[in-house]
């Protein structure tokens, strides 16, 4: 008797790691799409936080912590950026700031509207 596979089992074989082998080939796309919505939301958290962080380094009577809504702007041609403060909330001469970002996703479920917000507060 010789040792060794058969043609049949070889075939067999060749199928089952084809299979695998396409799986694994469904995988990588799904990952880059999921890679790019991740980066997408990093950049408008960044971009929320870098805000935030500027505001509150700003005195507490500039002209751009005065009541209102402003913006919007545009960032990296695709992030649109707008703040409201509101004074005296949730007391006298304190000031609630809300910072929003917002963008229209790129890959994966292309086209949806997406946004960030981040909160704070000052006081003087």
């Amino acid at each position: 008797m010789k040792k060794g596979f058969t043609l049949l089992e070889l075939l067999v074989s060749s199928l089952i790691l084809a299979i695998g082998i396409i799986g694994l080939a469904a995988l990588f796309p799904a990952a880059i799409r999921s890679t790019l919505l991740t980066r997408q939301n990093t950049q408008a958290v960044e971009i929320c936080q870098g805000k935030l962080e500027y505001l509150r380094s700003l005195r507490f009577t500039s002209h751009e912590l005065d009541e209102g809504t402003y913006g919007p702007d545009t960032i990296d041609g695709k992030f649109i950026l707008t703040y409201t403060v509101t004074d005296n909330h949730p007391a006298t001469d304190m000031k609630f700031i809300e910072v929003k970002v917002e963008w229209k996703q790129v890959g994966g479920s292309g086209g949806l509207n997406r946004s960030q917000t981040m909160k704070t507060y000052i006081s003087k």
